[in-house]
């Protein structure tokens, strides 16, 4: 069994290997001095996949992502969820942040999508270097900044364009990330939980739009038969 001692000495060394790579993701942290580097309850985790953080806890630790991706989510008192934002590689939730730094309740639910590594670093210790390194706190204000602009245009969407327009939009953009394919594998029920509305609604659309001969829908699949008419319909 691995006494106490030899965990820490574990996790010193496992976190001394990847410091290079934390800080190419994260040059703000270039300034961190050895010293602080080496405070107990820093680590180098990997992510399991679907693991949860529900709204509404207390943090106890930071995270920094190295590899993989978190989703960020809000679920409405009648049970509707909506997709905020992604967290990539070299990221860092500016809702973490938040309430970490306000000492608050989470303010959103946090799901690993894609599994990888993060740097894990205790809430006292990520405070401490808010306040003590600039390059850091900068680091972390351009991420509120990010995020303000991303939120602003996510609420822009729900209010002011159509269902069509949005549910045209998100085809085009997913078959641009996919490499230009026109065949997406992606649900009703995935489609209704990224722009924040009730799986019939995206159905009885997909279907409009699958008559007008723009997609063609199979089980978990949508493929794209006319895009330069799907473009149209963005607004």
């Amino acid at each position: 069994m691995i006494r106490s001692e030899q965990l820490k000495e574990l996790n010193r060394l496992i976190l001394s290997e990847h410091r290079s790579r934390i800080i190419s993701l994260f040059p703000s942290l270039a300034d961190i001095t050895e010293q602080d580097w080496n405070h107990a309850g820093m680590k180098v985790i990997q992510m399991e996949p679907n693991y949860m953080i529900e709204e509404g806890h207390f943090l106890e630790h930071a995270i920094l992502i190295l590899e993989g991706t978190v989703r960020m989510y809000k679920i409405s008192g009648g049970g509707r969820e909506i997709t905020l934002y992604r967290i990539h590689s070299g990221e860092c939730c500016p809702l973490m942040t938040s309430s970490i730094l306000g000492e608050s309740e989470y303010e959103a639910s946090a799901c690993v999508e894609t599994p990888g590594l993060v740097l894990i670093i205790p809430v006292e210790i990520f405070r401490d270097w808010t306040d003590r390194y600039k390059n850091f706190r900068q680091f972390i204000f351009k991420s509120f900044a990010k995020r303000i602009v991303i939120m602003s245009n996510l609420l822009d969407n729900i209010h002011f364009k159509s269902i069509r327009g949005r549910i045209s939009e998100y085809l085009v953009q997913m078959a641009v990330q996919s490499g230009n394919s026109d065949t997406l594998y992606v649900t009703h029920d995935s489609l209704s939980v990224e722009l924040g509305t009730a799986r019939e609604v995206i159905s009885r659309m997909l279907k409009s739009l699958e008559k007008e001969e723009m997609i063609k829908l199979s089980r978990g699949k949508i493929t794209i038969m006319n895009r330069t008419a799907l473009e149209n319909y963005i607004e």
